[in-house]
C-alpha cells in the first residue's frame, strides 16, 4: 500500500505534525508548503489542517 493510500484511509483531518511524520519531512516544511498552496490545506480558526483525500490526490499527482 502506497503512502497516498495510507493517508487516504485516515478518517479525519490531519495536523501538520501528523502529516510531517507520515511524509518524513519537518513540520516547518509542511507549514511552508501549505502557506504557498503547494500542499492542499485549510484553516480551522488559526489552525492549519489537511484533508487526507486532498493530500493523497496531491501526492499521486507529483
Amino acid at each position: 500500500m502506497s503512502i497516498a493510500d495510507q493517508i487516504e484511509q485516515i478518517g479525519r483531518a490531519l495536523t501538520a505534525e501528523e502529516l510531517s511524520k507520515l511524509l518524513s519531512v519537518s513540520k516547518v516544511t509542511i507549514f511552508k508548503q501549505a502557506a504557498t498552496g503547494r500542499i492542499p490545506s485549510f484553516r480551522v480558526g488559526t489552525c492549519v489542517r489537511f484533508d487526507p483525500r486532498a493530500v493523497a490526490n496531491w501526492l499521486r499527482s507529483q
